[in-house]
């Protein structure tokens, strides 16, 4: 693939094809360049958003990103008051595009049939203290809040990140 590996970041595995509503994939932290923490996450949507897909650009379906290597497509935001931010805890927002599928049929299993590039928020954030992602996700990249604050103490306000999704 030629892609490279993340100084200080993540990369994000796709362990399966089915849409579960659990934290079935893996997410890898690398820190200067080195494997430091890996941690259960999700790359697809919670039920909530798969029963019910959003309509975007004509086209409705639940957003899943793609497998592929976007460099720097997302920012870390963080403040003083994590009250004031999205979610109420500093988070990674999309600010590249990237492709994803639309996977409207409902049927838990990714499709690939749809593809659309573009600013989507599939951003990468926590998903609070439960088991399943439900309403957590329409897209996003999420991990469960006892992983999430170890996850992130390394990054600061601004930093860039790369989004690295592979499907094994």
């Amino acid at each position: 693939r030629n892609w490279k590996i993340p100084a200080i970041g993540f990369v994000f595995l796709r362990l399966d094809q089915t849409l579960t509503n659990t934290f079935d994939d893996v997410i890898v932290r690398f820190n200067r360049g080195i494997v430091d923490r890996v941690a259960p996450c999700s790359t697809t949507a919670g039920q909530h958003y798969i029963k019910n897909p959003i309509t975007y650009g004509g086209i409705r379906g639940t957003a899943i990103a793609k497998e592929q290597q976007i460099i720097n497509s997302h920012q870390f935001n963080t403040s003083a008051n994590w009250k004031s931010l999205w979610l109420g805890a500093p988070y990674f927002q999309q600010i590249s595009s990237i492709d994803i599928y639309r996977d409207g049929n409902m049927d838990n299993k990714l499709d690939k049939a749809i593809l659309q590039k573009g600013l989507f928020g599939i951003n990468f954030h926590r998903a609070g203290a439960g088991s399943f992602i439900d309403n957590w996700s329409a897209g996003c990249q999420v991990t469960p809040d006892k992983f999430w604050y170890d996850l992130i103490s390394i990054f600061r306000n601004g930093q860039f990140i790369d989004f690295t999704l592979i499907e094994v």
